[in-house]
């Protein structure tokens, strides 16, 4: 079986309404879908939707890369062989994993139907039935978060995510807004996206919504300062979650070395295929550390990847962050994945279980 095409799609998807966090409030996501075709008449698909602030380049500079310098050097290749994909990709072009996420993804598509396999029995099979999904709450008025809230949970929502923008005193206020709105039984994450500029706003922080039963604070500082996030840890009780900080087997080594987290956040974006995202979970499964799944403004390629990969380990927190297709208003495939109620059954259709919408891809195509 051999790579025979290799299409590259921008999109720009309307969402339901703006979504505003510490870098930006949008209410179109730009996106990249790739469509790759075998010589024996599989295909695959995959999908990435870059974030202001969270990716190094924007959607077009990443298109171009991909179309020019990555998918040429595919061509005639075997989309099983994720070893040598691997060395091809990363010797053509270092980084760029948000480019590579999406082309591998279409790959590891292409990889699971040709056995007949959905993506998690490619990857080892799945240890839970059911995946829950963590609702995000973007940076609101304090009534709206509450309403938010309070109206995730009465749909059966068992989680949420509280974006904060490193106003402290404002953060403070929309978090207990939150605690407020769903009660007591509602898990409660809450994310700085790199937003806190110190030690001492972060201690503030949790000491005032102490009493709100905080799960975990994501990533308060720069993913630059290691030392002050281990810091914090140590300082504080809420468990501190790494995201931007980790990318490659190399800063997550990092985050374990230094004691930096109790918790990291991985995604097919991020890290460039779901392969490497399953090893990085082996790793912190070994380091006795424990996973959030997830980037939140994926398409039903990706989000239904990363429920797979969330299914095959134990040590992945109950509510994964992929909620993209709750988000937005529609999709690029012909059964997009329904997440309504917080919550899906484990997917058993071979590879993605998914076709490519041509109609969709013309209708959102920028």
């Amino acid at each position: 079986m051999k790579i025979s095409t290799i299409d590259v799609y921008k999109i720009d998807m309307p969402m339901r309404g703006f979504f505003r966090n510490a870098r930006h409030n949008h209410n179109v996501q730009e996106g990249i879908v790739i469509h790759v075709k075998t010589d024996n008449g599989l295909d695959g698909i995959g999908d990435m939707e870059p974030s202001e602030g969270y990716t190094r380049l924007n959607r077009n500079d990443i298109a171009e890369a991909v179309q020019k310098k990555l998918c040429p050097v595919l061509i005639g290749e075997d989309p099983r062989n994720f070893r040598k994909i691997s060395y091809i990709l990363d010797s053509t072009l270092n980084g760029l994993w948000e480019g590579k996420s999406a082309i591998t993804l279409a790959l590891s598509d292409i990889h699971a139907k040709s056995f007949g396999v959905s993506i998690g029995e490619l990857l080892g099979g799945a240890v839970v039935e059911e995946v829950f999904f963590n609702a995000w709450i973007g940076v609101l008025s304090n009534e709206d978060a509450s309403i938010e809230a309070k109206k995730f949970k009465e749909n059966g929502w068992k989680a949420c995510k509280v974006k904060l923008n490193g106003e402290v005193d404002s953060d403070i206020e929309r978090v207990l807004a939150v605690r407020q709105g769903a009660g007591k039984d509602f898990e409660i994450r809450v994310d700085a996206n790199e937003s806190y500029k110190n030690i001492q706003n972060a201690q503030d922080f949790i000491k005032e919504v102490s009493n709100a039963n905080i799960r975990l604070f994501e990533q308060p500082f720069d993913r630059e300062k290691l030392d002050d996030l281990a810091e914090l840890r140590r300082s504080v009780d809420i468990p501190i979650m790494a995201d931007e900080c980790v990318t490659d087997y190399c800063s997550l080594l990092e985050v374990i070395k230094r004691e930096a987290a109790d918790i990291v956040k991985l995604k097919i974006m991020k890290q460039g295929s779901v392969f490497k995202v399953r090893e990085m979970v082996s790793m912190l499964e070994e380091a006795g550390l424990e996973v959030v799944i997830g980037h939140g403004f994926g398409l039903s390629p990706q989000t239904i990847a990363e429920i797979h990969l969330a299914s095959t380990s134990k040590s992945v927190l109950g509510a994964i962050e992929s909620v993209g297709p709750y988000k937005m208003i529609d999709d690029i495939v012909d059964l997009p994945i329904e997440i309504e109620s917080g919550k899906v059954a484990v997917p058993n259709l071979p590879g993605l279980g998914v076709s490519i919408d041509m109609n969709k891809i013309e209708k959102f195509r920028v």
